[in-house]
C-alpha cells in the first residue's frame, strides 16, 4: 500500500513539473568589432549602376540641376559637361567629381547628390532549387537574404556557401558556413554588396 502511494506521488510530481511554465532566460555576449552590423555599414559601399536615377542639385544653379538616368554603358548626360561616366562611383565620389567639373563654369559650386531610383542593386544567386538575380533590400547580410528567400533547399551544401565579390580587377571569395551563423558565428554573416555572386553547391 505504501509503495503504491509513493508511485502515485511520484507521478503527480512529474506531471506538475512538466506543466510548469519556464522562467525567462536571458543570455548576453559581445561580438568582436570586426563583426558586420547591418544597421551600420562600415563604409559607403553603394555604387551607382546602370538604370539608377540620380538627382543632382547644384546650389543656386537651377539650370545645372535635375535628374539623370544612368545608361547601360554607365554614362549620364549633363548640362555643360555632356557625357560623364558615373557607374562604379559612390555618391560622394560623384559629388566631388561634379564640383571639380563645374568649377570651370561657376564659382565654388556646391553639389548635392541623391539616389532617386535604384535598379542596379542586386545580387546573383545560384543553387539547386533556384537561380537568378535578387534585388537587395537595404543593407542585408547573407542570413537575412536567405531568410527572405525562404531558406536553403534540402540538397544545398549549407557549410560551403560561396560569396564571390569583384572590386575592380580584384576578386574576393568568401566560404560561408550557414549552420555556424545560425549557432551565433556572426563574423560569417557577411554584409552583401550589389553584384555579389552567391553560389550554393
Amino acid at each position: 500500500m505504501q509503495r503504491g502511494w509513493i508511485i502515485n506521488l511520484s507521478l503527480a510530481l512529474l506531471l506538475t513539473g512538466s506543466c510548469a511554465t519556464k522562467e525567462l532566460r536571458v543570455s548576453e555576449y559581445r561580438v568582436s568589432p570586426d563583426t558586420p552590423n547591418p544597421a551600420k555599414p562600415p563604409e559607403e559601399f553603394y555604387l551607382i549602376g546602370a538604370g539608377d536615377v540620380i538627382g543632382i542639385n547644384v546650389w543656386k544653379e537651377p539650370s545645372l540641376s535635375g535628374s539623370a538616368k544612368v545608361r547601360p554603358d554607365g554614362y549620364i548626360t549633363l548640362p555643360l559637361i555632356n557625357e560623364l561616366q558615373v557607374a562604379g562611383l559612390t555618391t560622394s565620389q560623384l559629388r566631388k567629381l561634379l564640383e571639380e567639373k563645374y568649377k570651370e563654369f561657376t564659382t565654388d559650386p556646391f553639389v548635392t547628390i541623391r539616389i532617386e531610383g535604384i535598379a542596379s542593386s542586386e545580387i546573383f544567386f545560384v543553387s539547386h532549387a533556384r537561380s537568378g538575380a535578387v534585388p537587395l533590400s537595404g543593407n542585408e547580410t547573407i542570413l537575412q537574404l536567405l531568410s527572405r528567400m525562404g531558406g536553403l533547399g534540402i540538397f544545398d551544401d549549407r557549410k560551403n556557401i560561396r560569396v564571390v565579390r569583384r572590386d575592380g580587377d580584384k576578386i574576393t571569395e568568401y566560404i560561408v558556413d550557414y549552420d555556424a551563423i545560425i549557432k551565433g558565428d556572426l563574423k560569417q554573416d557577411i554584409l552583401l554588396r550589389p553584384g555579389d555572386r552567391i553560389i550554393v553547391p
